[in-house]
């Protein structure tokens, strides 16, 4: 049995060379958020998913990146694919001048093209700690958890890092299972001016710092799983040049990007969609992005403290406000753009200097506002905010893969601390079928306003659009939209009539909804990303996020307030075989009695589910009442304990692997998150007393073995098995080789022959002795054959 927290805990070490150079303490390790729906790696180096990659050899990982749903690897006629990875790196930029140098230092932690982990260790981070703090409301052991803190996440991890800068970078991410929030993750970052700039965490310097940028970068691409099965690779050849569509939501300071098509599957696309199976027809769905939720203002350099930004901005009086207080500082973000997936350290560089600029500050006339007119509210937000501000390159949209947002610049005296924060989001598109924009003319709702159409988005360049378009309308997995047409029809949303022949046409978005439903993943009312950012908002802020009103990082708390509404915590479950190879699912009812503020609903029943794969679907195979005694052990299995829930699934064969969980419904059918989801392999259940003990396959040949799982080859069984025993393996010469501890209500129990040593056993005779804590006793051999 395995419960699925898949690489939790885990531990990465740096090259052989590096992890001789650094203490232990200092090595380059991560730890993965697997609480929710989203899952993702997080390094103490500062990189996020891994060092960006944008060549064939990013047509794998070992790791999640950005990964939605989680547990999302599958085998498709017979090619294995990693799953569903909407990242290929992030991380965190800072530059500054230092004040005993005329170069400017850079630290670019994750999210460069050129990084990889001996040269972003010791160049642009020093790495620090790595902390993983557990929260949730139920202990594995299936009781309460007393410690359980309402007010925070359920998935804490801290790490921090040095940086050449003097800046000690510490970042807070978190993570919940409540299904209105399972899609989304917060990093609050906390940038410390400390003077270390070799990650001793001793001072090297203790003058003042100026001219720093602080920038956040991801890229961002549709998923490794749809192009590997629609292009054969998830290279910038393919999701680059292949209807990628970046966009900027400047109400909710959203920036993120989709697929124009989901990218349905070339071979299963009707099959998956009326099944669920592997989440649908549609292989690249998921619209992954970032949401600002808080930037520092404090520290913004003032306009007569001799920032190097005065050569690029010169007096223009968009650029330099008092909006922030403090004296008049310049409007954020510095810089904001879409760009290539080659992220490159040189071009990084440059854009992260101060005393030029890249994208030009946004100036009043420069875009052409929504056809409602310069009254609309999303057009005033426009003048009111973005006038000023770091000017988005909406017309390269397909070529935004990477993704970059520079805030500053900033001074900061030695032990001055600036604080931001972001959240990943991801959902299923970025609007509705019903919230599709129309023509004020023919709305049918209230929800079609002018606030569902953003920055960028349509075909750009690809159909030659003359520059002066900013917003377009968002296309959804439901209906498409028409881009191009005329290039000088009067509107700003080009699918009217009045093409001229010739004229590129392209269409974004896909009928997939009105024909297939959601997966199963999408697991509540929150769906695309937009709801998805708007909970992220609501998490961190405590308030709710409602359009055309709009998100002000700059006003927002410098930490989250994490005040959720709470749902009732799956229980911890345990699943076995029994003697008739049944598959016995049990829990303890201790959610039954779990209270919380803001608790959402009382508890009303248990719903136990079954899947061939953990991300689904699921097929519900009971429904539990704490009422309904027939569930409730008495007594027939000895490792259930009484009064504990119990389900049987006899359905599957000995050898056969499914996939369990169980979710608690609370009276108006809210439910928790999927947290329990176990693999488990039907066994025959343990035998009452010791007798003989087999070893299957024996001999053992290098090609055999027994199981279905991806190590099957290497595996040997012990079968005829008591639930508690100890084998020990001996080699011929009676050395002690491997000593298994057996403890499981299961017959047999699986050797993957490996030695106490992590070596693999030779070819050879080897003897095994079986003893059980009640002093019973048996032997045998077996034989290795390579």
């Amino acid at each position: 049995m395995t419960a699925l927290r898949p690489h939790a805990r885990l531990a990465l070490l740096a090259l052989v060379g590096l992890a001789a150079a650094l203490p232990a303490e200092a090595q380059r390790r991560f730890e993965i958020h697997s609480r929710g729906m989203l899952h993702e790696t997080v390094f103490n180096t500062g990189e996020i998913g891994r060092a960006y990659h944008q060549g064939g050899g990013g047509n794998a990982t070992d790791v999640p990146m950005m990964e939605w749903p989680g547990n999302s690897a599958v085998t498709v006629d017979d090619i294995n694919y990693d799953g569903k990875h909407y990242t290929n790196g992030g991380g965190v930029y800072i530059s500054a001048q230092l004040p005993d140098s005329t170069e400017r230092v850079h630290a670019l932690s994750g999210g460069v093209g050129a990084s990889q982990p001996d040269v972003t260790v010791g160049r642009w981070s020093y790495p620090l700690t790595i902390t993983r703090t557990e929260n949730y409301p139920v202990l594995d052991d299936g009781s309460l958890n007393p410690s359980y803190d309402p007010n925070e996440a359920e998935e804490i991890i801290t790490s921090s890092w040095a940086t050449p800068v003097g800046i000690t970078v510490t970042r807070t991410s978190r993570a919940w299972s409540y299904p209105d929030y399972d899609d989304l993750i917060v990093y609050e970052y906390e940038f410390e001016y400390t003077g270390d700039r070799d990650g001793d965490t001793i001072p090297d310097t203790d003058q003042p710092i100026t001219d720093v940028t602080i920038a956040f970068a991801y890229g961002l691409a549709p998923n490794l799983f749809g192009n590997l099965r629609t292009y054969g690779a998830w290279t910038d050849d393919e999701y680059q040049d292949n209807d990628q569509r970046g966009r900027f939501d400047p109400l909710r300071f959203l920036n993120y990007t989709y697929h124009q098509t989901g990218l349905p599957d070339p071979v299963y696309y009707d099959e998956w969609g009326r099944t669920g199976q592997n989440g649908g027809g549609l292989n690249a769905p998921g619209t992954p992005g970032y949401i600002m939720l808080h930037f520092d203002t404090e520290h913004l350099a003032t306009q007569d403290s001799g920032t190097l930004a005065d050569v690029a901005q010169g007096d223009s009086a968009i650029v330099w406000t008092q909006e922030y207080g403090g004296g008049v500082k310049i409007k954020q973000p510095w810089f904001i753009r879409q760009e290539t997936s080659n992220m490159r350290a040189s071009k990084l560089e440059a854009y992260l200097r101060v005393d030029t600029r890249k994208n030009a500050p946004l100036r009043e006339g420069s875009v052409i506002p929504p056809e409602q007119g310069e009254e609309s509210d999303i057009y005033q937000h426009f003048l009111d905010y973005w006038v000023g501000a770091g000017r988005y390159n909406f017309r390269q949209t397909r070529w935004a893969t990477g993704r970059i947002t520079v805030f500053g610049p900033y001074r900061f005296e030695i032990g001055e601390t600036a604080r931001f924060a972001l959240a990943e989001v991801i959902g299923f598109g970025a609007v509705r079928q019903e919230q599709a924009y129309l023509p004020p003319g023919e709305r049918t709702s209230p929800e079609q306003d002018d606030y569902l159409v953003d920055w960028g988005g349509s075909c750009g360049e690809d159909c030659g659009e003359d520059g002066s378009r900013g917003f377009f309308p968002i296309a959804s997995y439901a209906d498409t939209v028409r881009y191009g047409g005329n290039p000088v029809f009067p509107s700003i949303f080009p699918y009217g009539p009045g093409t001229d022949e010739g004229t590129v046409i392209k269409r974004h978005g896909s009928p997939y909804l009105s024909e297939y439903a959601l997966p199963d993943y999408v697991n509540s009312d929150v769906v695309t990303i937009r709801e998805v950012a708007d909970k992220a908002y609501e998490a961190y802020t405590g308030e709710a996020f409602s359009a055309p009103e709009y998100n002000r990082p700059e006003l927002n708390p410098e930490a989250g307030v994490y005040e959720l509404p709470i749902p009732v915590p799956a229980p911890a479950l345990n699943v076995a075989s029994d003697e008739r190879a049944q598959n016995v699912l049990y829990w303890s009812n201790a959610v039954e009695s779990f209270s919380a503020p803001r608790l959402q609903g009382q508890f009303d029943h248990y719903r136990v589910s079954r899947s061939t794969h953990p991300a689904g679907p699921w097929e519900t195979i009971a429904e539990v009442r704490p009422d309904d005694a027939s569930f409730v052990h008495n007594g027939e299995y000895s490792f259930v304990p009484d009064g504990d829930y119990v389900v049987l699934d006899p359905e599957p064969t000995v050898g056969e692997t499914f996939y369990y969980s169980i979710v608690s419904v609370d009276e108006n059918g809210r439910t928790s998150g999927r947290t329990n989801v176990t693999e488990f392999e039907t066994q025959l259940g343990a035998v009452a007393q010791l007798g003989d003990v087999h070893v299957v396959p024996n001999p053992f040949v290098v090609s055999s073995g027994f199981g279905g799982a991806s190590d099957s080859s290497l595996r040997i069984g012990f079968y005829g098995l008591p639930a508690r025993a100890t084998i020990r393996i001996y080699s011929f010469a009676g050395q002690l080789v491997e000593t298994i501890e057996h403890d499981s209500p299961t017959y047999s129990v699986a050797y993957l022959q490996e030695t106490r040593n992590n070596q693999r056993l030779a070819s050879g005779v080897y003897f095994y002795v079986v003893t059980t804590p009640e002093g019973e006793s048996t032997q045998g051999k077996f034989v290795i054959i390579r």
